[in-house]
């Protein structure tokens, strides 16, 4: 009978670092988080598993920053989003690496180079003084009471410890606070949000590209359906790139045969998305050369390293931001950032579900959704932030990620002077320090 486990022998592990503040992940979130701790003066350490800092702005190749503006009228938006955002989006301008924010109905995107974007946060991450370690991955945690001790990586070098003071976990799937022991929600009722390949298409039409709207784009793939094409979306983003002739594509849903989505903290239900994905890639060049005006000269250019993932597990922290607050434009006075994204679903079907709020209305997530429940030094920010399966589809885009990553640096930094206990930080004062560096908390039309 062949072994179905192995003991793994106890060892000594070298300390490779004890920051003040590790921030685990860099996403937008990620990279928000370590900027603002370091910018407040605590000795910050940013670990990344991929080869690059921007998570799924480069490694996916998403191509469009969403939920930074939000729609007032027919001709005007409202920034909802500020503070390093607004540092990222100007550094970005410097190397012409950026578009004006475009407008898809009620929809803003602001369409970005993501091959620029990686110098781009390299020089960023810098300039505010933050260490970072790519290829480098939380493997492990150890606690002592409501308290995280270490974060034990790997990468080439072999395997070693980080002692830091506090945690902030922007990983996306929540990998430190779950392996801290901390509860979490994974989907509701078995449902998750679907994930993407995502990919860039060279030798596009902008011209002509850039003159369809999304119902129009809908409409083409909608008829390549009625070909026979077995298209499993045909709600999509297209975003045009800065270089000229370049495109991004949001289109590709991967699902399991049962129309399901896949779980993507499963390592084989991850590789067969990666799979199938590409193979979806593929079959959208086709149809998009076919039935799409300005792409009849098209040809995929790259792919993501990896899937796009819109959902894994929500931790549970001190708060919760529910569906019915979104829903409310509710404005909590601890709020430490705004969206005004739409509830974006995509679950099953060819369809994406949008649910918009009012024009120019928005809503404030509560601290205590990055306030990981159970422990004093541990945060989180970004998509695996505290909020229920239908909220989270509303906050987990790059803008509003942003936001909750520079609140929870600045309070990480914040609560070295209070035990490291992060419900100690006065909210008041951390509150004013966001706004002092140009957080949004309350967003008014100028």
């Amino acid at each position: 009978m062949k072994p179905t486990t192995v003991r793994e022998p106890a060892r000594d592990v070298p300390v490779l670092a004890a920051p003040d503040v590790l921030v685990v992940g860099a996403g937008p979130a990620g990279i928000a988080a370590a900027c603002a701790a370091a910018r407040a003066g605590a000795a910050t350490l940013l670990v990344e598993s991929q080869g690059c800092l921007g998570g799924t702005l480069t490694t996916v190749s998403l191509g469009g920053l969403c939920g930074i503006h939000a729609v007032l009228d027919e001709q005007r938006l409202l920034r909802v989003i500020g503070g390093l955002s607004i540092e990222l989006e100007d550094r970005l301008h410097q190397v012409d690496a950026i578009h004006p924010p475009r407008r898809h109905g009620r929809i803003v995107g602001v369409p970005y180079d993501s091959v620029r974007l990686k110098g781009v946060l390299d020089e960023m991450t810098e300039s505010h003084g933050v260490q970072v370690l790519l290829h480098t991955q939380a493997v492990a945690v150890s606690t002592e009471g409501r308290r995280v001790t270490a974060v034990l990586v790997e990468n080439k070098g072999g395997r070693g410890a980080l002692l830091p003071r506090v945690i902030v976990d922007c990983s996306g799937d929540g990998d430190v606070a779950a392996r801290a022991g901390a509860a979490f929600d994974l989907g509701r009722d078995g449902e998750l949000q679907f994930g993407s390949t995502m990919f860039r298409l060279g030798h596009v039409d902008g011209v002509r590209a850039g003159q369809l709207t999304r119902a129009e784009i809908r409409d083409c793939l909608q008829r390549a359906v009625a070909d026979g094409y077995a298209l499993p979306r045909t709600a999509t983003g297209v975003h045009l790139n800065p270089i000229e002739g370049v495109a991004h594509l949001n289109v590709t849903k991967l699902g399991r045969p049962d129309g399901s989505a896949f779980n993507l903290l499963d390592a084989a239900e991850l590789s067969a998305a990666e799979q199938e994905g590409r193979r979806q890639v593929w079959l959208y060049e086709t149809v998009f050369r076919k039935y799409v005006p300005g792409f009849e000269k098209a040809r995929v250019i790259d792919i993501g390293a990896r899937v796009g993932v819109r959902e894994t597990r929500l931790i549970h922290g001190d708060a919760v931001l529910t569906l019915a607050q979104v829903q409310a434009c509710a404005k909590p006075a601890d709020r430490i950032a705004c969206s005004s994204w739409p509830l974006e679903n995509h679950g099953r079907g060819r369809d994406t579900s949008w649910e918009f709020l009012p024009d120019g209305q928005w809503y404030g997530v509560p601290w205590g959704c990055l306030v990981v429940k159970g422990f004093d030094n541990l945060l989180v920010a970004g998509r695996n932030l505290s909020a229920e399966h239908a909220a989270q589809a509303s906050v987990r885009v790059a803008g509003p990620c942003m936001a909750l990553g520079e609140a929870a640096g600045m309070g990480a930094a914040a609560s070295l002077a209070h035990g490291d206990d992060a419900r100690a930080v006065p909210l008041p004062a951390l509150q004013r320090s966001l706004e002092k560096h140009g957080a949004i908390l309350a967003p008014t039309a100028g």
